[in-house]
């Protein structure tokens, strides 16, 4: 309050005009906004925001969200999503694991501890008995598995069927011979993916190929680079996600190869800016990410409430064709 009235005294204002343009409310001349802002500053004066925030006769509330790769486009997306759901009321407490399973599980259960009120469970990697203890003591939202837990919401891709289409579309385009680039199988999504892309393959008796090799570009390239330099032979190439498929795309570019005619591609996620960027843009299943993460929290502040009605949200992918799996028929 002292720095507030030697702002109000120098500024020859009221302390509560003072406050309300620090605060960036109430009516005042732009000339006079800006010199208490100025003197606020030269003060070195620092809003108080915990006595704001006790101030205000709405509560704020606080929630978490770990994921466990931000610089994934598909991350980055989600976190755009859950922010859009989240008024001026809400804040969100953004955790990155760097897909370490050890990390994650600290956080996850450390997160009371850092005062939210929900956590938002950004992978299905997490054990069924943590999410089972957190959930004892905070609401939590968990992404690709299904839970019937009390204090509990699943949402849920279909990742079985936007692998299958994926695989399929590859297969009626002419491939005979198409490799799966999975994620590893620890994590729940990328079994339901592998099983869909071998379902397809199954309808078509075709062998699978299947390799777990991560997340990202570098797993995608070097992946593909041990294929092509073994001999093996392929057509065509499911990926975990589109990251994966740009690495992909780039060593089967340096083998002097083809895409989409001598070997198409498809990723998974839909990063409409990545997949339309890149030669050829990208064929990939679509998941409509944003509005998952808006889901999300908005099922979280639900479970805040104590109601817990909705137990498991479920979203439906659809297949984007692009330039990398249109093969030329002769």
């Amino acid at each position: 309050m002292t720095k507030l009235k030697e702002i109000a005294h120098l500024t020859k204002v009221s302390v509560s005009t003072v406050s309300r343009v620090l605060n960036g409310k109430g009516q005042v001349s732009e000339r006079k906004r800006k010199e208490i802002l100025r003197v606020a500053k030269e003060l070195g004066y620092t809003p108080n925001y915990h006595a704001r925030v006790m101030a205000k006769k709405t509560k704020i509330t606080s929630i978490g969200l770990i994921v466990p790769d931000i610089v994934n486009p598909f991350f980055a997306r989600l976190t755009r999503g859950v922010e859009k759901a989240c008024g001026e009321d809400t804040l969100v407490v953004l955790m990155d694991s760097f897909r370490n399973l050890e990390r994650e599980e600290k956080l996850i259960r450390n997160a009371r501890f850092h005062g939210v009120d929900g956590i938002i469970i950004g992978n299905s990697r997490v054990s069924d008995d943590l999410v089972l203890e957190v959930s004892s003591y905070i609401p939590v939202v968990v992404f690709d598995k299904d839970y019937n837990m009390e204090n509990v919401v699943s949402i849920v891709l279909d990742n079985f069927y936007g692998a299958y289409c994926a695989t399929k579309h590859l297969i009626e385009s002419g491939c005979g011979k198409v490799v799966h680039l999975g994620g590893t199988h620890e994590l729940y999504v990328s079994l339901l993916r592998l099983e869909g892309y071998q379902a397809a393959l199954k309808e078509f008796n075709l062998p699978p190929s299947a390799y777990a090799v991560g997340y990202d570009e570098v797993a995608g390239y070097e992946q593909m680079k041990k294929i092509l330099a073994s001999g093996h032979i392929v057509d065509g190439v499911f990926c975990m996600n589109d990251l994966v498929a740009v690495g992909a795309m780039k060593a089967i570019r340096e083998f002097g190869l083809s895409v989409p005619q001598d070997i198409a591609v498809v990723g998974f996620d839909n990063d409409e800016e990545l997949c339309e960027i890149i030669s050829p843009s990208l064929s990939s299943v679509h998941q409509p990410v944003e509005e998952m993460g808006e889901i999300s929290a908005k099922l979280l502040f639900e479970l805040i409430k104590g109601n817990t009605k909705v137990k498991r949200y479920v979203f439906s992918p659809r297949l984007v064709v692009r330039q990398s799996s249109l093969k030329r028929k002769d």
